[in-house]
Parts: C-alpha cells; structure tokens; sequence
C-alpha cells in the first residue's frame, strides 16, 4: 500500500513538473512553431479587413458573398502567390459589411455572419447571426507556420463531424483520423489507405446543426487532422505555400456545397451517351476481340453504349498511336462500332515514349513540351512505354498542342479520353520534387505542380476540344485531380478490388467525393483486381446502375467479367440492372441538370436531408444514400444474405419492390433476393422514366412513365431535356418541364407546367403511375372534362392515367 502511494505521488510529481514546465516555457519554443501575434493595427475596406500583426504578417479576410469570406496570411519572408489554378471565379462584387473595433477585439458582420477577431492574440471566431459558434481558431494556437509550413489549428467540438475531403477511404464522417493530399498511383488499397488518386481539400464540418465548409487553396502536399490522436482539435496544413482558406457557410449541408462549387465551378452537361452503360477492361485487343464483345451486347441485348480501348490498342504503348497488326484500320473499327451505336473511349497516359522516330516525341522536343530539371535536362521517368517524356501541361502551348493530338483521334471516329496514369505515376512511385513546370512564368517545383498536374492534363483535353469541337460535348475521365476537376472530367476511384468490402467502400468514397463537388463519379463495377462472385457481380450492378458513372472494368488477366460472364441466371439479373439504369434515364440525366446548376451530387449520405437525425450517422446505414430527393436506394452489399435492415428517416416510405407504405424514422427489414435491389420512395416523389432502349440514340423517347407517391404537401419535380449533345444549352436551348402533385381534402391535383420551352422534344405521351391510392376513384378530370379511360390496379393500388403531352400547361383532378 506504501509502495503504491509512492508510486502515485511520483506521477503526479512529474506532471506538476511537467505542466509548471508548459506554463512557464514560451509556447513558440515548445512547438518549434511561431504562432499568429497580437494585432497592431487594422485597416477596412468595402468587404475586405486586413490586420496588421506583431512581425510584420498580415491577415486579409474578405467578404465574398453574405456566407463566403477569405481568409489569407502573408509573411514578408515567404511571399507566394495565391493559387487561381482550382477557382473558377476570381472577381466577386463587393457586399456590405458592418465593421466595428475597440481595444480588444475586431468585430466583421455580413447579413449571415459574424467574425468576433481577438487582438491578442490574434483569433478568429466565426458565428451565425444567432450567435452560434460555427467555427473558432484554437486560442492557444489558431495560425502558425514553422519556417514554410503553415497550420490553421480549430477548436473541435464534441458533436462535431467532418464530410467530405474529396477520394478518402474510411467511414464518411472523417473525423478521428489524419488525412494527405498528395496525389498516389495505389493499386489494391484498402480501407485504411490514404492518399489516393485525388487530392481535393476541401471539407464540410457540421457542428450543433450549422454546416460549414473550408477550402485550403494550397496544392502542396497538405494533411487535414480531423482529431486525430487528441480532443483539443482540428487542423490542416501545408508543407509549403500559403495559408489561405475559403470558408463558408450553410447552415444545410447542400448550401455549402453549392457555395464550394460557385468558387470551384460546376459538372458541365455531359452528353447523353456518357451516362449509358459503358463496359471496359485491360485490355479489349486485338479489334476482332473489340468487334465480338460488342456483338455479344446486342445480340443478347443487354444495353450499352460505351466500350474502351486500353493501352494495348497502342503500338509499343506510345500514346496517340494504334498497333498495326492489332488494330490496322482504326477508323473502319469505329463506323463499325458507330453503326451498331457503339462509343469508344481510348485510355491517354501523359508518359511520352523516348524515341526519335515517334512523331509526338519529337514534336515534343521541338515545342519545348516537356517538363524538365533546374539545370535544363529533360526529365525522363520509367512508365509503360519505358523511358519517357512528362509534358508541361501547366503552359498553354503545350495544352494547346496536347489538345491537337486528342482532336486527331476524335477525326478518326474516338468519342472520348481516358486520362490515367497522371498523378503523374511513375515505376519507383518517385516523380522527383525537384522537376520544374513553367507554372505562368513561375517556374514551380513539382512539390507544387504534383497536385494539379491531372487536373491540368484534363484542362488541357476540356478546353483544348470544346474550342476545337465547339458544336459537340465531350467525355473525358481521370483517375487524378484536383478541386475544381469537376470542371473538366468525370471522376472514378481507381484500381479497387473485386470484394464485398470494396463494393462497400466504394459508396462511401463516391458519396465523400459528390461531397467534395464532384457528381460524376463511378467505381470499377465487378472490381478492377481479381473476379467477383457471380453473386458480388449481380449485387454490384444493381449498384453500378443508379452510380453517376456505370463502368464495368477488370485488370490483366483475369477472368472475363462481362455481364454474360457468370451464368443465365447472373446474366438475366445484370440485364435488368441495366434495363433499370436505362429506365432512370431521364431522371438522371435531370439530375445532372441540377448539378450543373447547384453543384448538388447525384449521391446524397442520409444526413444531406436529415443532419439532425443521429441514427444517420450511424455505421450500418452508411451505404444507403438518396438517388436525388426523393429516391433511397439500399442495395446488397453482402453475399450470402437476401434481407436488408433498412433506416427510413422522417417521413413517409412507398417500398418501390412492393407498394408497401412505412412510417420513417425507424429500422425495418425488407427481403432482398438476388434479383430485388431495395429502392424506397419518399412521399412526394415524382420519378420520370421511359422505356428501355439498347442504346441511348437507338430510338425517341414517345412515353414519359411518372411514378408519383402523392404527398398532402406540394412536391415539384423539375424534368431537363436537351439534345444531349452540343452545348445549345448554354443558349438557353433546353425545356424544363415542371410536374406538381398535391393531395388535397380528398382530391389529388396534378398538374403540369412548361417552365422554359426552347427545346422541340418529339410528341409523346405521359403515362402517370399514382402510387398508394387506396381505392378507384370516382372521376378523373383532365382540364376540367371527365376522362373515361384510365386503370387501377387494385392489388398494387396504383392508378395509371395515360394523356398525350400537349401544350404548356395541363392539369388532372382526381376525386
């Protein structure tokens, strides 16, 4: 007992001595850190506060819009200037804010915010006109830098979570872990990975309901510790660059990521082939293996649109060339793909082989195309040609020459791009930091240009074919980015495994990534390494067919993986996979219309619409998401088990599989055979169909299907067309079809309503399915006249209304 007194008394000597040492020593000496000092002066102008600190830093906040300001530190001894490369707006209207400032503190107010900025030392808390804390730096801490390393160190609080943080492995909510942003070649990662192909920093923090979001413009390497390893806070930092930070406000989750993608700009319409099924692998060769697999496609009629050539098309792997013995005559091979409404999209790696009898090597050499080393030698990395040229795609000439070799293969009958391989990946893992880019005359270091450097590569392809082919949309997708890579190219989240745990790992990175502004994203359906189960195979495309991106693709030797490739009864499920992603059609791609507009995924976690329901959050529902607004899918994610537990949030829910009605904000359990992926409607919804075709150009939509679950509130669903081609839509040549259901004292009011009419769509008919209606009604008028013909199903207690769509506006009452 004495020896144990002892003991303790001895601990708790040496952490007095411990916490007299912390109090007494100076808190820069402790750290190695230099922390942000008293404030000296201040000086306002419209929207903008700039602060002025011991040893000469500066603060500069400005008021971008009401719940958008920017925040940025500047130190004589490190001037850098500010990254542009993400943002796709630069200039922001001033707005007014009121500024007020006594001895201890700087008050800064726009109608949405309050930014409370203690003078010594210099913090910053930042409130909602509630008064609210939505964030706050770290008193003790707050902003610091160790010589070019900077760190924005907040206050953590108990209920607070983190989203977002773009290509993450882990569980949604981020929090408790340390996450990278350096773009990483990782072939079979797993769980615990971390970092990935994608560095997007940026991330959504919902604390006490307020929903906020941070962007670190910061494309070195960057770590965000979301509590990792302590209670105290949350950080994030760069190796290098400046400390400068977007913030914005919600309260919603959704408002914040439209605020993000007003700065980093919005997912373009993507052509309407691009949402078909697309099937891939390494590699379809020679073009007789291309020419049967796409047969096959037709000839059991399973729909696709898209099929992909990967490094093998090229002969020796040089980029922008076609095997002369493997594929002879590539422009044949594509009008014959054409005429059986086949798209090909060709895989483009930045390696450029080293050889002086390759046109596009020594076109490369000749423009000064290719990155190089502080003394001026070329930089030559090992990658699948071998030794290789990297080129600069941070120079407009080079964008502008790459853009011209893409536009070669779109003459000769190409429809999209591929970018892979540009983290940039090179064998060894060792791009070397010291390789110069041109950077507009900045001359950075690849510890800078790493980040961006797929980002760029897109860039160059985007920009380089809508001026080249400015009448037509073009396909590209990356395996690397940045923030804003929304901009240019579709997203999908590398080499994954075919296993239950990365089926289920992929919906969460996808939702992480719609999080992080990024709507068009997919995974490798069937798992890119090793072969899935025909079980994990059927479950895994009944997943691929609501994914933004639905591509089938496995690596190198190994076993087939079309949809035929594990048996009739696999094949007839994945068939009405597909049938199924046809189908939603029209619903997608109206979705991608509001992404277009709003940044909003096409994936939404639980939580986008009910943050305050903790039971969301919650890891057994963490691959459920919404499919829109209003449609929850649930799918299998398991072998071997064939009945889902189920959390419905707030609200009513229409069993799409079975008709049957429940009350939200409970647990349920629903069978799921192989062939039934659960899908649930909330009340409200208003899903547009159509019918199933083999390909997206095959034939005109002449029935618009409605299925509408009636809600006693109003519910509008907005329906996009275009020509699903070129870019008239920018001119306003589009129609936006709004659909409105009520129920109503006994009555349920449909109408509908041409919002915006500049698109000739061809004559059809809506065919309206009105769920849950518990009995026959006793008069159905259409614009005030009785319509005789309709049918209810007494069984399944749908009422099907059949009319033709004509003018601008109709309406049903139904009694």
């Amino acid at each position: 007992m004495n020896m144990q007194r002892s003991l303790s008394f001895g601990a708790a000597g040496l952490f007095a001595a411990a916490l007299l040492l912390t109090t007494t020593l100076p808190l820069d000496l402790q750290a190695n850190y230099t922390f942000l000092g008293k404030v000296d002066s201040t000086e306002a102008t419209p929207s903008r506060l700039i602060l002025h600190c011991e040893g000469g830093s500066q603060v500069q906040i400005t008021f971008l819009q009401p719940n958008l300001f920017r925040y940025t530190l500047r130190r004589a001894a490190y001037p850098e200037s500010l990254l542009e490369y993400p943002l796709a707006r630069l200039e922001w209207d001033p707005i007014p804010v009121e500024f007020t400032e006594n001895d201890t503190r700087v008050m800064l107010k726009s109608n949405e915010l309050a930014l409370d900025i203690q003078k010594s030392p210099c913090r910053l808390t930042v409130r909602n006109r509630q008064g609210d804390v939505v964030s706050e730096d770290d008193p003790g801490m707050g902003v610091g830098w160790d010589g070019k390393e900077v760190r924005c160190w907040r206050t953590i609080a108990p209920d607070e979570k983190f989203f977002g943080l773009g290509e993450k492995t882990g569980p949604v909510n981020k929090r408790g872990r340390e996450w990278v942003m350096w773009n990483d070649d990782y072939p079979g990662y797993d769980d615990r990975t971390d970092p990935l192909y994608e560095s997007i920093p940026f991330f959504i923090g919902l604390r006490s309901g307020n929903a906020y979001g941070i962007f670190f413009n910061n494309s070195y390497r960057t770590t965000f510790n979301m509590g990792a390893g302590n209670r105290r806070y949350s950080s994030f930092a760069a190796e290098q660059g400046s400390l400068d930070y977007f913030f914005m406000y919600g309260p919603e989750i959704s408002r914040v990521v439209e605020t993000y993608t007003q700065l980093t700009g919005r997912s373009p319409m993507p052509p309407l082939w691009s949402l078909g099924y697309q099937q891939c692998r390494y590699s379809y060769y020679p073009a007789s293996e291309v020419l049967r697999v796409a047969k096959t496609f037709r000839e059991k009629h399973i729909p696709a649109d898209v099929i992909y050539l990967d490094i093998h098309y090229m002969d020796d792997f040089r980029v922008f060339t076609f095997d002369p013995e493997r594929f002879p005559n590539p422009r044949a091979l594509m009008n014959e793909l054409d005429s059986m409404g086949f798209k090909v999209v060709t895989i483009i790696d930045p390696g450029v082989k080293v050889d002086t009898t390759y046109r596009v090597a020594r076109e490369g050499l000749e423009g000064d195309h290719f990155v190089r080393y502080p003394d001026g030698e070329l930089y030559i990395g090992e990658v699948w040609p071998g030794p290789s040229y990297f080129p600069d795609f941070s120079r407009e000439q080079t964008r502008k020459w790459w853009a011209g070799l893409l536009d070669e293969f779109l003459n000769i009958g190409v429809d999209g791009f591929w970018n892979d391989m540009n983290e940039p990946a090179v064998w060894g893992k060792a791009f070397p930091q010291e390789v110069i880019f041109y950077d507009g005359g900045k001359f950075s270091s690849q510890k800078k240009m790493h980040n961006l450097y797929g980002f760029l590569m897109c860039r160059s392809a985007a920009e380089g074919l809508n001026r080249l082919h400015s009448e037509e949309r073009q396909f590209l997708l990356t395996r690397a980015g940045f923030a804003g890579i929304q901009r240019y190219s579709a997203v999908w989240t590398g080499d994954n495994i075919a296993s239950e745990e990365h089926l289920e790992l992929g919906i969460r990175m996808m939702l992480g990534m719609g999080l992080s502004g990024v709507p068009f994203v997919g995974m490798d359906v069937g798992g890119f390494m090793g072969t899935p189960s025909p079980e994990l195979f059927a479950r895994w495309m009944q997943v691929g067919a609501l994914s933004p991106l639905f591509r089938n693709h496995t690596a190198f030797n190994t076993c087939a993986q079309e949809p035929w490739a594990f048996g009739e009864d696999v094949e007839r499920i994945s068939r009405e996979a597909v049938e199924m992603r046809y189908r939603f059609l029209p619903y997608l791609y109206s979705l991608f219309y509001e992404a277009s507009q709003t940044g909003a995924p096409l994936w939404r976690p639980l939580f986008w619409y009910d943050a305050e329901d903790e039971q969301v959050y919650d890891w057994d529902y963490q691959h459920e998401f919404f499919v829109g607004e209003k449609v929850l899918a649930a799918p299998m994610t398991r072998e071997g088990q064939y009945v889902k537990k189920v959390y419905l949030p707030e609200g009513r829910w229409l069993d799409a599989n079975t008709e049957r009605v429940c009350e939200g904000r409970q647990a349920i359990y629903v069978d799921a055979p192989l062939d039934r992926l659960p899908l649930f409607l909330r009340e409200g919804a208003i899903v547009p169909s159509r019918e199933p075709m083999q390909f997206v150009d095959e034939k005109p939509l002449t029935k618009l299907i409605l299925d509408v679950f009636p809600s006693t509130e109003p519910n509008t669903f907005q329906y996009y067309e275009d020509d699903g081609k070129s870019f008239d839509y920018r001119q306003g040549i589009y129609r936006i079809t709004e659909f409105n259901c009520v129920h109503h004292d006994g009555e349920l009011h449909f109408v509908k309503r041409r919002a915006h009419d500049r698109y000739n769509a061809p004559e059809r008919e809506l065919e309206i399915r009105f769920h849950a209606i518990s009995k026959a009604p006793r008069e159905v008028m259409l614009a005030r006249q009785p319509l005789q013909s309709y049918g209810y199903d007494e069984q399944k207690r749908i009422l099907i209304i059949t009319i033709p769509d004509k003018g601008n506006v109709q309406s049903l009452i139904i009694r």
